[in-house]
């Protein structure tokens, strides 16, 4: 009886701190504010805005940031042979979101959607108890695939196809969208898109933490800086003592499917910076069709 106590309790510990987690990533996909583009961003962090630097830097910044993904890509197989067996790999994600953007600056949305198909993966392996919140993001998914499978289904290739398409036939609702009327794309889509600033910027901020810093804190500054402001009392309080119970970093670690110091602040910047990439040209896209308040 005690052993079965203490594996309950080891339970909890691990897994209600990432059920809140979750639930803060699910609220953000349902209804979350308006947040400002990304401006320049170095290394994961906000630039000076110095046309001479800029110029000077920029060969040298694009180099370096295609020496970074290569070295991610050949190590792609070593985090998967250690990763046997587990479901959810953030690398997975990495790949997805670095994959969804073409050359020439086009969101191709099959990518977009593998990414958070492996979060979902994320939530699943968790067990039944995170099945609301996945249930919620795989019917935003599912909707999108529809829209992807369809008859209009050559307009759906890439997001700016498909705001050019719905825009053009009267598809997006810039009001309050009827019970029984199937959700645009675009209104689909900004619920995901939303969720993206939140999950950048506590992914960089792991990604430079030490073993000092408390995954709860970091967790916390980020939603401060994103989400705070724009809600009620009552959430930030919930937000607060979820924040306080998150599992310390190696757990986190662990859980995400990295554990040596130098891969976790490699995979997880590098993740960072492709949701950076990601989320400025959608919210830039939107924004220049007045649609980051769709109902």
């Amino acid at each position: 009886m005690a052993s079965l106590e203490l594996n309950s309790l080891r339970f909890y510990k691990l897994f209600l701190p990432l059920a809140a987690l979750l639930v803060l990533i699910y609220l953000t996909c349902v209804r979350l504010p308006e947040v400002h583009l990304s401006t320049c961003v170095e290394d994961g962090r906000p630039c000076n805005q110095m046309p001479s630097k800029i110029a000077r830097d920029h060969e040298e910044n694009k180099k370096k940031e295609r020496m970074t993904l290569k070295a991610v890509t050949l190590q792609d197989e070593a985090y998967t042979r250690h990763c046997a067996g587990k479901e959810f790999q953030i690398t997975r994600v990495l790949a997805a979101f670095r994959s969804c953007v073409s050359e020439d600056g086009q969101i191709l949305l099959k990518e977009y959607l593998s990414g958070w198909e492996e979060l979902i993966k994320f939530m699943d392996s968790l067990g039944m108890v995170f099945g609301f919140i996945s249930q919620e993001t795989t019917t935003k998914i599912n909707i999108m695939h529809e829209y992807l499978g369809g008859r209009s289904s050559a307009k759906y290739q890439t997001l700016q196809s498909m705001v050019k398409h719905e825009l053009h036939h009267g598809l997006v609702n810039f009001k309050e969208l009827p019970r029984d009327q199937v959700p645009s794309g675009c209104r689909t889509l900004l619920r995901l898109h939303r969720a993206l600033k939140w999950l950048e910027l506590f992914l960089y901020k792991l990604s430079t933490s030490t073993s000092r810093d408390r995954t709860g804190e970091l967790c916390a500054e980020a939603y401060k800086q994103a989400l705070a402001h724009h809600h009620s009392w009552f959430v930030r309080q919930a937000a607060a003592l979820a924040f306080m119970a998150m599992p310390p970093r190696g757990e986190l670690f662990q859980v995400m499917c990295v554990q040596e110091e130098q891969e976790a602040q490699l995979v997880l910047s590098t993740t960072a910076k492709a949701i950076i990439r990601v989320y400025n040209l959608t919210q830039e896209l939107y924004e220049a069709h007045g649609m980051l308040e769709l109902p």
